[in-house]
């Protein structure tokens, strides 16, 4: 009697040893959207562009220009000369186009499922047109309803052959 509950009761320990951790495991994270990876990009993209607006383009600026001075000339010098206001607008352009793309991303994505769809059976018909090259084409109703014939021109009047009335 004893053998036959101990096979039992050491798997239950065994089971329990081996599944207790994985079920004290946090559950999975849940997929970003990929609007919301496309906004993480927006800080990086911003220090880059700073840092790029540190390059000092006054030496290539005097090759180009030997006879005017330039330098140590920055791109963030040469941009605030004309727009004191440059570096907040590019800073909000940057993450202004990041949260559009976000919406684009998310929009696509939202769409993917019918576009595949869509795709699945072009490339049925696709197939089933090179597979039967004397065939008739697919069924239209597949897509919906045909578009109306357009109406017919009206015929002309009668005895009236000349349109320019010559």
């Amino acid at each position: 009697m004893r053998r036959m509950l101990i096979g039992p009761i050491a798997g239950t320990i065994a089971a329990a040893f081996f599944v207790t951790p994985a079920l004290a495991q946090p559950p999975a994270p849940q997929p970003a959207r990929p609007g919301e990876l496309v906004e993480e990009y927006a800080p990086a993209i911003d220090r880059a562009a700073d840092a790029m607006m540190n390059l000092d383009v006054g030496p290539i600026v005097d090759a180009v220009d030997p006879y005017g001075r330039h330098h140590h000339r920055t791109l963030r010098d040469m941009a605030r000369r004309n727009d004191p206001d440059f570096e907040r607008r590019m800073h909000a352009t940057i993450y202004g186009t990041a949260a559009t793309m976000g919406r684009a991303a998310d929009a696509f994505a939202a769409a993917e499922p019918a576009l595949r769809r869509a795709f699945r059976q072009f490339e049925q018909d696709m197939a089933e047109a090179i597979a039967a090259p004397g065939a008739p084409p697919p069924p239209r109703g597949r897509y919906g309803a045909p578009p109306a014939p357009a109406p017919a021109a009206p015929p002309p009047p009668d005895g009236d052959d000349d349109p320019w009335g010559d």
